[in-house]
């Protein structure tokens, strides 16, 4: 009874649970990230050109803070929820990506209205839109003042989120590979180097990397639970060793470097994607994202759409305000139908003769092997060990024979 009690409560920690790392590799910037709510989202792929004007959603416990609206720096292609244009996640043109996190135990910094610094609450659209890297993201947002966004601002287009807070955390990577996490805690902003790369929920990242710290990773077991704690070691372990190369020349293993990196990428997260049959309460993963910096490219797919599909960001042109456009993470067909290719194929495989053939060619031409090749090339040592072991064995028969009759001398002796 504990147990399935202990369950219960768990399942809302784990329908509201996420996932973020940056790929360990060398000569590549990539990370990926699942969506995982129990809330639809509606999620859309938004394009935001630059010099967007972009007004701030409205801060809990601040009804009196004042508007701000601002123009974006960087385009960006985002990841909008409920028809509003607020990120949940995101690419810039300049390789930055922000993703909002859940954390239970959040607190925001109370919104000064005496403080001449704007108030902030969309703050993934605010990073995508303003810096460029790591580093001006640390020095950018002490120039606002980040407040926990309302949950009720939904409800102004006719959607109820339900939720009364919005404890959430932040995961920032660029496109020198360089990752940062910002963290609300006891009223407080915390910005966290994360050399490691990986985030998940609860507790605050300081807790995970001491978690992680204090195992051995040469003998440690993969954890396979869907709690935070768990889906960090997995993420955090299998990226240690996410370089390990596959067997050489294999046909599986035939790809381009960036083929092989967003694979990789794919092979991690699907590890810690929920599926809805792991909590029995309509909580899953709704989307995953991966994401590369270097070439600027964001690759998404969705719980019942698994065909990956790519925006190229490099290649769109953000001073077009024309541009703006958005479509459903959803978007595209779920399958890809190759029965014309299959058709079109003029090759086949080779048939198999009768087995009797088989038999009478193996019998007539003996199997090459490196075991015959190494008898036949070095009949020498072949004729040693044959003597030492000719040798050895009449030496053991004189051993045994002296032994047995010691042991009758004693038997009788004793009698």
């Amino acid at each position: 009874m504990r147990a399935r009690l202990l369950h219960l409560l768990l399942l809302p920690l784990v329908a509201l649970s996420c996932s973020d790392f940056r790929l360990h590799t060398d000569g590549v910037v990539v990370s990926a990230r699942t969506m995982d709510f129990n809330l639809d989202l509606q999620s859309t792929l938004e394009i935001v050109p630059r010099a967007t004007l972009i007004e701030e959603p409205l801060a809990k416990d601040c009804a009196s803070c004042a508007d701000y609206g601002w123009r974006n720096r960087y385009g960006f292609v985002g990841l909008n929820m409920l028809s509003l244009n607020v990120a949940t996640d995101g690419l810039n043109e300049a390789g930055l990506s922000a993703a909002w996190l859940y954390l239970v135990g959040t607190t925001y910094p109370t919104p000064n209205t005496t403080d001449v610094r704007p108030v902030v609450t969309s703050v993934i659209t605010y990073i995508l839109g303003n810096y460029a890297t790591v580093a001006d993201v640390k020095s950018g947002l002490t120039k606002v003042q980040i407040a926990e966004p309302h949950p009720g601002v939904s409800k102004l287009l006719g959607t109820d989120s339900g939720f009364q807070s919005l404890p959430l955390h932040i995961a920032v990577h660029d496109a020198a590979g360089q990752s940062l996490v910002i963290e609300f805690i006891d009223g407080m902003v915390h910005m966290h180097d994360n050399p490691n790369g990986v985030m998940t929920n609860a507790p605050p990242l300081p807790t995970h990397l001491a978690s992680l710290a204090s195992i051995d990773k040469r003998n440690a077991s993969l954890p396979g639970g869907y709690d935070s704690e768990s889906r960090f070691l997995r993420l955090s372990l299998l990226n240690d060793v996410v370089a390990q190369p596959y067997l050489a020349a294999t046909s599986y293993n035939a790809s381009t470097p960036e083929q092989a990196s967003i694979s990789a990428a794919l092979h991690l997260i699907d590890t810690v994607t929920i599926p809805a049959a792991a909590l029995h309460n309509g909580g899953s993963t709704q989307f995953s994202v991966v994401r590369d910096h270097v070439q600027r490219k964001l690759y998404v797919k969705a719980t019942q759409n698994q065909v990956l599909r790519v925006v190229d960001v490099g290649s769109l042109d953000f001073a077009d305000a024309g541009l703006r456009k958005s479509i459903p993470v959803t978007f595209g067909d779920w399958f890809v139908n190759i029965t014309d290719d299959l058709l079109a194929a003029t090759g086949h495989s080779k048939d198999m003769p009768p087995r009797s053939f088989v038999v009478a060619a193996l019998r007539s031409a003996p199997v090459k092997t490196q075991l015959t090749t190494n008898a036949a090339g070095d009949q020498s040592h072949a004729l040693t060990f044959a003597l030492g072991t000719i040798v050895g064995m009449a030496m053991m028969a004189i051993v045994n024979a002296v032994v047995a009759k010691y042991r009758r001398y004693t038997y009788v002796s004793i009698q």
